[in-house]
């Protein structure tokens, strides 16, 4: 059995490599390099946090930063990219039911013009200095992981015990953000009246989302020394992440609409427009909400199966 230094380590270069394609994905000009540059920040930075234990944290902690800095500059023009390409799809229903086309075609040239802008800063992170710093500090990282006399343990021994500590970390998480929601699906306030979802209930929703995908890449990475529990595990956090991303885009979406509807310049029959959709999308966050915990259920028990 490996050491789980060198079960790491290779977890390591193959995110590396692949944070490398996507960033020429993304320079070329592909639709999904943005997307996958991320993704592969946020395995490694993932990778840092779950492995924590077996690393030289005063090395791998300021990289850690540093990449969730660079994700987040980088995760702005993926939101206005979502949030622009859902407002279209809202407002072709609006379009079609012959409801001020002017005031459509308006939004929509303001919602474009806000992805532009967004989409710009991805180039100035990449072309600057500190993301080629970044850069180099993750060759080294790979090269010459700041490893403790931990990583010579057992690689299958500590990958479940760290799988676990993600396990307890998701449920923690999870319960926190269902302990707001009664029977019928509801978030209430502190008092326990009855409200529609509140931005402090949708954050905590989104601190489930990232601790599914940390929960998720703890699983991926022990998949080579304990196969098949860890693959029933990815699979089902998959559709966690899946249905909760969903929600943080509705969510983004209506961030969006509201912005729009605040700004004078886009007219009183618009901003009426904006509010019906505004209306729709909530509605379908309780939909999607209601999935997302059937979800929630069906990785614990899988959790529950596997550890």
């Amino acid at each position: 059995m490996p050491s789980v230094g060198t079960l790491v380590r290779q977890r390591l270069a193959d995110q590396r490599d692949a944070l490398r394609a996507a960033e020429g994905a993304v320079r070329a000009g592909e639709p999904t390099g943005l997307h996958d540059l991320r993704v592969a920040m946020r395995r490694i930075r993932s990778l840092l946090a779950t492995f924590r234990p077996i690393f030289d944290t005063s090395v791998t902690e300021p990289l850690r930063a540093e990449l969730k800095d660079a994700s987040g500059r980088l995760g702005q023009s993926r939101d206005a990219e979502v949030a622009t390409d859902n407002t279209d799809r809202l407002l072709e229903g609006i379009e079609s039911a012959g409801l001020d086309e002017d005031a459509v075609a308006g939004l929509r040239a303001r919602l474009r013009l806000d992805a532009i802008a967004a989409g710009d800063d991805v180039e100035e992170t990449l072309d600057s200095t500190r993301y080629a710093a970044l850069s180099i500090l993750l060759d080294e990282l790979v090269d010459h992981p700041p490893f403790n006399d931990k990583a010579q343990r057992d690689a299958l021994k500590v990958a479940r015990k760290r799988v676990r500590h993600e396990a307890r970390r998701f449920a923690k998480l999870a319960a926190a953000a269902r302990a707001e929601v009664p029977e019928d699906g509801t978030p209430t306030t502190d008092h326990g009246s009855a409200v529609q979802p509140t931005v402090d209930h949708a954050a905590r929703l989104h601190e489930v989302r990232k601790a599914t995908k940390r929960l998720r890449y703890a699983a991926e990475t022990a998949r080579p020394v304990d196969d098949e529990p860890m693959r029933r595990i990815v699979k089902q956090a998959k559709v966690v992440q899946t249905a909760l991303g969903d929600h943080h885009d509705a969510v983004m979406t209506r961030v969006a609409l509201r912005h729009l509807a605040l700004d004078e310049a886009v007219g009183e029959a618009a901003a009426f427009l904006l509010g019906h959709l505004d209306a729709d999308e909530q509605r379908a966050m309780t939909t999607i909400e209601a999935r997302a915990w059937q979800a929630v259920d069906g990785l614990q028990e899988e959790l529950d199966a596997a550890l």
